[in-house]
């Protein structure tokens, strides 16, 4: 296989993991292995005699397959030329992938999983979502570039990027805190759930979910403007993005008033990672062509 198969494999693999990851957050699976790692339950192949134990285990199954992915890429990209865009993106991919690997295994032999609401696994859980988008974001660079063979990005960090890539690190560090909070201390219906999030006496997670809504919508808005600009000063097709943003903010919207069903909580992660990927795209785009916005 081409090291481009390749990229696209992990960019898919990419995706599949995230939505695991949050399958198992969110059925409260992270326990379905038992404190063991990387084994599950001291075996290579379990029993997979309940769901949790299926759930877990398929999570670590597509992560492994992932870790082994990256590392054939990072093999094959060793003889490129030192310093070469496809070389550099590699490295930052093999990182991300690595203490993907290690932050998900300190989770498990920690146990900060299940209904474990200690300090270490609130911590935990945005790290290693914020390290996610890093991941996938690499990914997705790493298949762009060798697709249009690009050998320089640099004009993809200009303070636009810089700071919508930073608000895309903020609403998932604080998804991820909100689907947590919503894990452990769950709400009867959406009145009681909007209530408590402004009780002084409700947990601190829980006082912590309106924090995603409004770093989200800034997000989306700013997504959105920041677009509509790019297509009428540079004529480039921001559709798709734009199009993302509409169902991010739909979905997202949904979910709370229904008052957080499983399958939209999973499918508005999808769109927000496709939504992560069509942004590096455009910028991409933009910086191959000497293009870009660097104000909003």
């Amino acid at each position: 296989m081409k090291i481009n198969s390749y990229a696209k494999l992990g960019l898919f693999l990419s995706i599949v993991s995230i939505l695991a990851g949050a399958l198992v957050r969110a059925t409260g699976s992270g326990d379905g292995c038992g404190a063991t790692w990387p084994t599950c339950k001291g075996r290579l192949i379990p029993a997979l005699t309940d769901t949790s134990e299926l759930i877990e285990f398929s999570h670590r199954s597509v992560s492994g397959v992932l870790l082994i992915v990256t590392l054939i890429i990072f093999s094959k990209t060793r003889k490129f030329q030192s310093g070469s865009l496809v070389k550099s993106v590699t490295n930052y991919l093999t990182f991300f992938v690595i203490f993907e690997a290690i932050i998900g295994a300190v989770i498990v032999l920690f146990e900060w999983v299940g209904l474990n609401s200690s300090l270490p696994r609130i911590i935990a859980v945005p790290i290693h979502l914020v390290n996610t988008f890093g991941l996938l974001g690499s990914y997705a660079i790493l298949y762009k570039i060798l697709e249009d063979d690009l050998k320089d990005i640099k004009f993809i960090f200009n303070k636009s990027f810089i700071l919508i890539s930073f608000l895309f690190l903020l609403s998932g560090a604080t998804g991820s805190i909100t689907a947590l909070a919503d894990v452990l201390f769950p709400s009867a219906s959406f009145i009681e759930g909007f209530l408590a999030d402004f009780d002084k006496t409700s947990e601190v997670l829980t006082r912590l979910r309106v924090l995603h809504p409004v770093i989200s919508s800034l997000l989306s808005v700013i997504l959105f403007v920041y677009s509509t600009r790019i297509y009428k000063k540079y004529g480039v097709n921001t559709k798709l993005l734009q199009t993302f943003v509409v169902v991010a903010v739909f979905l997202g919207v949904l979910n709370v008033v229904s008052n957080i069903v499983l399958p939209l909580s999973i499918l508005h992660l999808a769109i927000a990672d496709f939504l992560w990927i069509s942004y590096i795209y455009v910028s991409i785009d933009l910086s191959k062509n000497n293009l870009f916005i660097n104000s909003l």
